[in-house]
């Protein structure tokens, strides 16, 4: 009787991160018949929940089985089964197991951030996960990913700064009635009086910590929102979203017409969404020089690149 391997998945911190971790690992896991283990980066861990509520009933509970793990010992227990154990870590190695994988266990340590991986499963991927309602495909949705970014010197690097501007050539792309903009600032400031001060960003909550010098990055981060709030306003019919993460991943999914810069958060809505017209940056983060990744040359049905 052959032996079912053992995929262990350790997440990141980052959601969108981790639907790249979680999807490589079920095709992988679907080619080889293995059960899937998550180690999450804490026993609290925020992706954890959100998964939950994106991915369907079914594929959680009948199809591949997937367990998750908080405690580092039996993480390592799970690898009982007398079979040898790889570790995935690139992008290269990855796509070279997917293609040619071997029974045995896998110890999934990646990002597995390469478009390429998924563009021949995306219908089977799509129906991972919970399918949106009738679109809206009359208006565009903007996903604004500032956050802890804000307050990364890099953010500001000339090449991957995203300004209005830049933002303005891809919406320019599509035809559309209203703006809608899912953002990761606190919308009912924005919304209420227009722009954020820079100690309105010191006390918004993040997903990481932020650096030392975040109080003196936080005026030129204030200044660089409200330009775009500003902007944005000025020129559009536009509405600004945060609603938690779930649900502005959802409301991204329920638009036909999708514009995003460098957010893998955005790129797994976009992709899941199945949405006739999505622009992404197509530079991506220029400012990662050799390290960057191909997303921003995503070339899926409907999709182009602006910036």
């Amino acid at each position: 009787m052959k032996t079912s391997p053992i995929i262990r998945v350790d997440f990141s911190i980052g959601f969108g991160n981790n639907l790249f971790q979680f999807t490589y690992a079920k095709l992988l896991a679907e080619k080889i018949g293995a059960k899937i283990y998550i180690l999450p980066p804490s026993g609290d861990y925020f992706g954890i929940d959100s998964l939950d509520l994106l991915v369907s009933d079914e594929v959680l509970s009948l199809d591949t089985p997937i367990t998750v793990i908080t405690n580092f010992q039996k993480a390592e227990e799970i690898f009982s089964n007398n079979l040898s154990t790889d570790t995935i870590i690139t992008e290269k190695d990855a796509k070279n197991i997917l293609h040619n994988p071997e029974n045995k266990n896998y110890i999934l340590r990646g990002y597995f951030e390469d478009y390429t991986l998924y563009e021949n499963d995306l219908e089977k991927i799509r129906g991972w996960f919970i399918k949106p309602p009738d679109k809206n495909k009359d208006d565009v949705i903007l996903h604004l990913r500032l956050g802890d970014r804000l307050f990364i010197k890099g953010t500001y690097d000339p090449e991957a700064l995203l300004t209005f501007e830049r933002y303005q050539n891809g919406l320019s792309q599509i035809n559309f009635n209203k703006l809608h903009i899912v953002s990761d600032l606190p919308s009912k400031i924005i919304n209420s009086r227009g722009s954020v001060t820079a100690q309105d960003l010191l006390e918004t909550e993040y997903h990481t910590h932020l650096e030392n010098d975040s109080i003196e990055m936080a005026e030129k981060a204030a200044k660089y929102v409200n330009e775009l709030i500003g902007k944005f306003s000025n020129n559009y019919k536009t509405n600004f979203w945060n609603q938690g993460l779930d649900r502005d991943f959802q409301r991204i999914m329920w638009h036909d017409k999708i514009i995003f810069g460098y957010s893998t958060f955005a790129w797994w809505a976009a992709t899941l969404s199945g949405s006739s017209q999505v622009g992404v940056f197509k530079p991506w983060r220029p400012m990662k020089k050799t390290g960057n990744k191909n997303l921003g040359q995503t070339n899926y049905p409907g999709w182009f690149g602006w910036s």
